[in-house]
């Protein structure tokens, strides 16, 4: 069976840790409760730094503040003084993104934290910071999810019995444009629910637990802002590193649409637009690459291409992990022809990357270890040809040492379900695929251990889908 939620890293001291206080929250202090993001922090080291974010109506008259302590008791210190960016994009009401740094934290240390306006304390919370690079770390991975639907609240109820110390998303993280106002409806209230997690509501996840995005085409592919004036949210709601590729060219997220709205877009974005959607970060033992794979990207830039190769090269971590939407391997009929992300094959068996995470299909799949030689590159339609060498020695179990990285599908994070059919239909999938599982929404549960990984797949009930042992 899985591993109980209480034997998660660190659980056992955890238990005699004082409780926190309590903050009744006063009604309308926040548009969006306080979340838990990187911030242009990608590193880790001696002491960790996370960004704090939080949405409110336009009050010049509040003064904002945050103060830390340690989970284990001690003053309340103050953490850096919150910026604050207005954002005025129409058919949304103007609000303000505050943001504050909480820099000086221990790797791996639970840590609380308080919100203060204008003297009074009006919100609080426990959470953890950055796993150190010797430490065990439990890392959740979802996919697709902020869909509306009651399956999103029943993930992220179970991903609350996991008790992750990082949470990274393959993308599609709110349907259907990437909008503010998808955000307050799905994302925030299920991934931030006041009160105990609870199956049909959902988990208070974001203020307590890092959550790393990646930008799927429902986030940011959308260019449209005459029609969706709040889309490509992604680029002000979250705060993520800054050291992803500079020289774009073409490569970026469109926009198009009336000067005004552009402008507005273009100021409530600022540095974030288009640089955040690839970037790179350390947390525990693994260093994760982030890429954005929308269509509109050239992978064969040898711009990117160098950014990508120095990113993986420069790393000493133990454990190289790559998050993308787009997989590159799946058997669903669904986006068959997405292939493009397969350009990128050779640099990740070059670079010893582990396992190679996706979504965009709504399922989960994993494929053998594999090596693919590229014959013949993209096509109009999105096509990649090439050669497969398979690992067919590595089981999982008893075999556990691949000799090429693996590529995982978690896309069934709670939007509707794809090719069910092909669960008990083997014959039907590609030769790639070693694991299928359509008919149940799912996340993925990585815990790494010095120089083992122990993946799980659960469904939205806790059950145990998949599992396979990754080793050095």
């Amino acid at each position: 069976g899985n591993r109980s939620a209480a034997s998660a890293p660190g659980a056992a001291a955890e238990a005699s840790l004082p409780a926190l206080e309590p903050i009744k929250t006063p009604d309308q202090a926040f548009l969006a409760d306080p979340y838990l993001n990187l911030g242009n922090h990608p590193g880790l080291g001696k002491t960790d730094t996370l960004a704090l974010l939080w949405h409110a109506a336009p009050d010049e008259k509040a003064v904002w503040s945050v103060e830390v302590r340690p989970s284990s008791g001690g003053v309340w210190k103050p953490a850096e003084k919150p910026t604050r960016k207005t954002v005025a994009v129409k058919d949304v009401a103007p609000f303000e993104i505050l943001t504050a740094n909480l820099p000086g934290l221990k790797p791996g240390a639970l840590f609380d934290y308080r919100v203060v306006k204008s003297g009074t304390p009006v919100f609080s919370a426990r959470a953890r910071a950055r796993r150190g690079a010797k430490e065990p770390e439990r890392v959740v991975i979802v996919g697709d999810h902020a869909s509306g639907l009651p399956e999103s609240k029943k993930v992220a109820f179970q991903i609350s019995q996991a008790r992750p110390d990082l949470i990274v998303d393959t993308g599609d993280m709110v349907y259907d444009k990437g909008r503010i106002s998808e955000y307050r409806d799905h994302f925030y209230p299920v991934y931030n629910a006041e009160g105990a997690p609870d199956a049909e509501k959902g988990a208070s996840l974001t203020r307590s637990t890092l959550w790393a995005g990646v930008p799927g085409n429902h986030d940011i592919a959308s260019a449209d802002l005459d029609k969706y004036p709040d889309g490509k949210a992604y680029f002000y709601l979250w705060n993520q590193p800054l050291n992803g590729p500079s020289g774009l060219g073409k490569s970026i997220s469109p926009i198009s649409g009336a000067d005004a709205n552009q402008k507005a877009f273009l100021s409530a974005a600022g540095a974030a637009y288009p640089r955040a959607a690839s970037y790179s970060f350390d947390a525990g033992s693994a260093h994760w690459t982030v890429l954005d794979s929308n269509s509109y990207v050239n992978w064969a830039d040898p711009t990117l291409v160098s950014w990508l190769e120095k990113d993986l090269k420069s790393s000493k971590a133990t454990w190289k992990f790559v998050a993308f939407h787009h997989p590159p391997f799946h058997s669903s009929e669904e986006h068959k022809d997405d292939q493009w992300m397969r350009a990128l094959c050779p640099i990740f068996e070059k670079y010893k990357v582990a396992i190679v995470w996706n979504g965009h299909v709504h399922n989960y799949q994993r494929t053998f270890p594999l090596k693919f030689a590229i014959t013949k590159p993209r096509d109009a339609k999105g096509i990649v040809e090439g050669t497969f060498a398979f690992d067919k020695e590595y089981d999982g179990q008893t075999k556990t040492k691949p000799t090429a990285p693996i590529y995982v599908v978690t896309g069934g994070g709670g939007a509707k379900l794809y090719s069910p059919d092909l669960d008990d239909k083997p014959e039907k999938w590609k030769p790639f695929t070693k694991k299928y599982v359509g008919s149940a929404n799912s996340f993925s549960v990585m815990d790494i251990d010095g120089k083992k990984l122990t993946i799980q797949q659960l469904s939205l009930d806790g059950k145990e889908l998949d599992r396979f042992v990754v080793t050095q």
